[in-house]
C-alpha cells in the first residue's frame, strides 16, 4: 500500500515526541491529540519550519520508491558506485606499475635491470564471515630485481593471541588443507602486533623511494598475487590497527604482480629490440600461474620443510615469485642465473649466456625460459661441456651456425620390418606355421 503524505501538522507531532520525554511515552494517536491545541495557537511563520520538513520528507520517500533494489535489499545505485570504484582504483594501479617501469627504464643513472621490487605474502588463519577481515598466521617478503635476483628476504610467523568467536572449527579445517600452523593460543611466532607492524614496516621503507602523488607522505609499494591482494591489505590492517597514527607514516600499497610481471616482460623485450605484439596479459598470468618452481626444496621455512608443506610457506611462495621472473625475463636481458638468487640454489644451469655486444637475431628466446633453453642458447648435448666450470663462452653468431638439433627420428623406421621395430611383448600377428594334412589317400600335400 502506498505510504501517505506527511503534512506539516505531522511533521511537528515527530518533532514534539523526539524532543519531548511526555511524548515518547504516548502512542501516535494520543500524541496527535495532545499536540492539536499547540498547533491551532501557532502562527504561519512558526508552522513554516514544519512545512519545509514535511516537504523534504516527501521527496525523500519519492525517490526512494524509484529506487531500485537487489534481492538483499541493497540500493543497485550503491553497487553500481562500488563497481565504478573498483575499476578506478583498478586503473590507477595499473597506471602507477607502468609508470614506476617507464621511469625506471628511461633513466639515465638507474637501469631498468637495477629497479628493486618487493614480493610479499601472508597466511591466515580464518576469515570473518561478512567482511574482508583476515586473522594473520605469518608474513614473509623479498627484494628483487632482473640483475641481482633476490637480494634479501624477510619471514615470520604470527600469533595474533585469539580468532574470531565461533570460527575454530573453520580455522582448523583451513590450517589443516594449507600451511598446518598450530592454531591460538598455540601459535608460534610473535605476540605484539604493534612491535611487529613497525618492524615489519622498517624493513619494508629501506630503498623504497616511491612516492604517493595524492598525498604529501612516501609509500611503499609491494606487489602480491590477484588472488592474495585482499588477504595482504587485511593483514595489514590487523597489524595496525592498534598503532597510534602519525602523519609522516609511510603508507602501504598493495599492487597486482601479475600487470607487473606483464609490464615488465613488454619493456623488456622493447628494450631488447624484440617485437613483443603476440605478447599479452593471458599469456604472462597463464606462465606465472604454472609455477614451475611449486616443489622447489630448501627455500622454505624450517617448519614447512620438516612438514613437507614447503608449497603453502610464504617464504617459498615469495621466493618462488622472484625464480619466475627470472626465468621468464632475465634471458632477454642475456644476464647470468646465479644459484639461490634467480633460481633455486641446487639446479646446475645447462645453457650459455650469450654475449650483449652481439649482433645476432633474438626473436628465437623471446617467448621461452632458460629452462626450456632455446635454440640459439641451448648447449649442444653431447658435444659441449655441461659442467657449470665450464669458462668458454660462445658468441650469438656462433652458436646458431654450429647448433646442430637433436635428431628425434630414431623410429622413424619401417615398421613392417619386424626387426627395425619389435613389438612389445610379442604381440605381433605371426603367419601360421606350415603342416602336411591328410587328403584320404595316403598321401601328403603341403598346405
Amino acid at each position: 500500500m502506498a505510504s501517505k503524505k506527511v503534512n506539516g501538522f505531522m511533521a511537528f507531532v515527530s518533532a514534539w515526541r523526539a524532543n519531548n520525554p511526555e511524548g515518547r511515552a504516548l502512542n501516535i494517536s494520543e500524541a496527535v491529540s495532545k499536540c492539536g491545541p499547540f498547533w491551532r495557537k501557532m502562527s504561519e511563520q512558526e508552522r513554516g519550519p514544519y512545512h519545509s520538513m514535511a516537504k523534504n520528507s516527501n521527496v525523500l520517500n519519492r525517490a526512494a520508491k524509484k529506487e531500485r533494489l537487489t534481492c538483499l535489499g541493497d540500493p543497485v545505485s550503491k553497487i553500481e558506485m562500488e563497481k565504478n570504484e573498483a575499476t578506478n582504483a583498478e586503473l590507477q594501479m595499473k597506471r602507477k606499475i607502468e609508470r614506476i617501469i617507464l621511469n625506471a627504464k628511461n633513466s639515465l643513472g638507474k637501469e631498468l635491470e637495477n629497479e628493486e621490487f618487493v614480493f610479499a605474502s601472508f597466511n591466515y588463519f580464518t576469515k570473518a564471515l561478512n567482511a574482508d577481515i583476515y586473522v594473520p598466521a605469518e608474513f614473509s617478503a623479498c627484494r628483487y630485481s632482473l640483475k641481482g635476483g633476490i637480494s634479501s628476504t624477510y619471514s615470520t610467523m604470527i600469533n595474533p593471541g585469539q580468532i574470531t568467536f565461533g570460527q575454530s572449527s573453520d580455522a582448523q579445517h583451513h590450517s589443516l588443507t594449507t600451511h598446518k600452523l598450530p592454531l591460538p593460543p598455540k601459535a608460534m611466532g610473535e605476540t605484539n602486533m604493534i612491535k611487529l607492524y613497525m618492524d615489519i614496516l622498517s624493513w619494508l621503507s629501506v630503498g623504497n623511494d616511491q612516492k604517493d602523488e595524492q598525498n604529501d607522505h612516501d609509500t611503499v609499494i609491494i606487489y602480491t598475487t590477484a588472488e592474495l591482494m585482499p588477504v595482504v591489505k587485511s593483514c595489514f590492517r590487523y597489524l595496525a590497527c592498534d598503532v597510534p597514527t602519525d602523519k609522516d607514516a609511510r603508507k602501504i600499497v598493495v599492487y597486482d604482480i601479475y600487470h607487473l610481471f606483464y609490464t615488465l616482460k613488454k619493456n623488456v623485450l622493447d628494450m631488447a629490440g624484440v617485437s613483443n605484439e603476440n605478447l599479452n596479459f593471458h599469456v604472462t598470468k597463464n606462465f606465472f600461474a604454472k609455477d614451475f618452481f611449486e616443489f622447489t626444496a630448501d627455500i622454505a621455512c624450517d617448519y614447512h620443510e620438516n612438514i613437507d608443506r614447503s608449497k603453502y610457506c610464504t617464504k617459498s611462495m615469495v621466493m618462488r615469485w622472484g625464480f619466475i621472473f627470472s626465468d621468464y625475463i632475465c634471458a632477454d636481458l642475456a644476464i647470468r642465473l646465479l644459484p639461490g638468487k634467480h633460481m633455486p640454489p641446487k639446479v646446475k644451469p645447462n645453457y650459455t649466456v650469450i654475449p650483449g655486444d652481439s649482433s645476432s637475431n633474438f626473436d628465437e628466446i623471446s617467448d621461452g625460459s632458460y629452462y626450456s633453453a632455446p635454440s640459439q642458447i641451448k648447449t649442444e648435448m653431447g658435444s659441449r661441456d655441461l659442467s657449470a666450470t665450464s669458462s668458454r663462452t660462445v658468441s650469438r653468431n656462433s652458436v646458431s651456425s654450429s647448433y646442430v638439433p637433436r635428431d628425434h627420428t630414431t623410429f622413424d623406421g619401417g615398421l613392417s620390418n619386424e626387426g627395425e621395430f619389435p613389438s612389445l611383448g610379442g604381440r605381433r600377428p605371426k603367419p601360421p606355421a606350415k603342416s602336411n594334412f591328410n587328403m584320404g589317400n595316403g598321401k601328403n600335400h603341403p598346405f
